[in-house]
């Protein structure tokens, strides 16, 4: 478990990211494009340069992995996993469907996790052993067991390709709203976060990298949800992770059953 100190530094770098994604939302913010042909801003650089220039002078012995400016030490007993901004595309249009993700793990293991929302003042902490809060008031999924009454969400379709995209339409077309197509894409982080506060019962997707997971990984688990890779085995800090998270075991069972029919 966390101690006090490293909870409010946590909380401390999630505020130093709530300031600078105020300074730029609905603004000019230097849109470019990756290598990977990926968006990011002078947000998510911003960011990113300040908080590791606080971890590196409060805990210089830690590692850190980032999503724009790479890895340091990953093999320290305690790294820290930051994604700036998770649903980049969701920020440059001036959508609040988006969160910086701040994780923390001991030994290969996220042990805290937070997705802090700035615009609509939502702040998701997990912590092994603790639990999981939504801006200090604890949260749990849903008891949703039944597919054909789950709703459902992934970041987007276009990351399913091939064998993939038809497992993907196959439990879509299983879920609550399957008259509508089954399922809500767009919300990145904050679909995983609507799962640990009751609201979605299955997301799914696929291509993930460990810094778009990590954080949420302690807040999904702590509210009681199911997080597996879609063989239903336990997710490391990985790249290219096809991920399934479900509100309750159960749901979790019926849903892996499908995948892997």
């Amino acid at each position: 478990m966390p101690s006090q100190e490293i909870i409010s530094f946590a909380n401390h770098l999630a505020d130093l990211s709530a300031e600078i994604i105020k300074k730029y939302f609905r603004l000019p913010n230097g849109e470019m494009q990756k290598n990977d042909e990926t968006p990011v801003t002078k947000a998510d650089r911003e960011i990113e340069k300040i908080i590791r220039a606080e971890i590196e002078k409060k805990f210089p012995t830690h590692g850190i992995i980032g999503e724009e400016f790479g890895v340091k030490n990953p093999d320290a007993e305690f790294v820290w996993i930051l994604d700036p901004i998770d649903g980049t595309s969701s920020f440059i249009i001036g959508r609040p469907l988006f969160g910086t993700l701040i994780a923390l793990t001991h030994r290969g293991k996220s042990v805290l996790g937070i997705m802090n929302q700035p615009i609509t003042g939502e702040r998701w902490i997990g912590i092994e052993g603790e639990g999981a809060w939504l801006n200090g008031v604890k949260i749990k999924t849903r008891n949703c067991r039944k597919i054909s009454d789950a709703v459902m969400c992934a970041s987007s379709s276009f990351h399913f390709r091939g064998e993939d995209k038809k497992i993907l339409k196959k439990i879509s077309g299983l879920t609550k709203y399957q008259k509508l197509g089954g399922i809500i894409y767009g919300g990145d982080c904050y679909s995983y976060a609507s799962l640990a506060s009751g609201f979605v019962d299955i997301v799914i997707d696929t291509g993930l990298q460990v810094y778009d997971y990590a954080a949420l990984l302690p807040i999904m688990k702590m509210a009681g949800g199911i997080v597996t890779g879609w063989d239903g085995s336990e997710l490391g800090l990985e790249s290219n992770v096809r991920l399934i998270a479900c509100g309750n075991r159960e749901l979790h069972e019926r849903v892996l059953e499908v995948l892997n029919a």
